[in-house]
């Protein structure tokens, strides 16, 4: 059960929440938010030490057949000094505020020699008509403000004819099998031990792994 949640934490910040650039940045911050805002308040030691298990847990992860999505504008971030880093986030904060457009962040990204981020279209809608559309997005918004259950979500949803989508971190960890599938939890927790450790929770795009 958790799982789904897990599922449809992912998708409906995809699809409803207004991000930083209206869905492309939403995946790779939200989802990841209490583990950034931690981080955020670690020393340089630590965070290389933070760097360090989150690196080895995806090699590990990738090598035992889960599919890590590379997101180009967070690995640009992730490249950035602190000083930057600060300025790129003030950037998104007035963007999100609405203090300055879309248009002017993505200038002063790009003077930052920070290419902004694509703005990739959510294709769950693509072939619904606008009337289906509108019911669809009123649904997701009812989930995700508690008015509605999941599963009756996902009843609604299934007689407009729409499916939700599979992240693919979980759908790679589905094909495995069972012995694999023991390994890569017992390697994700193991990683969240590990950040504890140190002072930080394990980014919530692993949960799904550890439970």
């Amino acid at each position: 059960m958790k799982k789904q949640n897990n599922l449809w934490i992912y998708f409906l910040t995809a699809v409803i929440s207004i991000g930083l650039f209206g869905t492309t940045i939403a995946p790779a911050y939200a989802h990841t938010h209490d583990f950034h805002d931690e981080y955020d308040q670690l020393d340089d030691e630590t965070k290389a030490k933070v760097d360090e298990v989150l690196s080895s847990l995806k090699a590990d992860l990738k090598g035992m057949g889960i599919e890590i999505p590379q997101n180009k504008f967070h690995e640009q971030m992730e490249k950035l000094d602190d000083e930057t880093k600060e300025i790129v986030k003030a950037i998104f904060k007035d963007k999100k505020s609405g203090k300055i457009t879309k248009e002017e962040a993505h200038k002063k990204l790009t003077e930052l020699g920070v290419e902004p981020p694509e703005h990739k279209k959510c294709k769950v809608f693509e072939n619904l008509d606008e009337a289906t559309k509108k019911k669809a997005k009123a649904i997701f918004n009812d989930k995700k403000l508690g008015k509605i259950t999941k599963e009756e979500a996902h009843k609604k949803l299934a007689e407009l004819g729409v499916e939700i989508p599979k992240h693919p971190m979980h759908e790679s960890f589905e094909k495995l099998d069972n012995a694999s599938k023991i390994k890569v939890k017992e390697r994700v927790e193991q990683a969240k031990l590990d950040l504890q450790e140190l002072g930080i929770t394990l980014p919530k795009k692993f949960e799904f792994f550890a439970e």
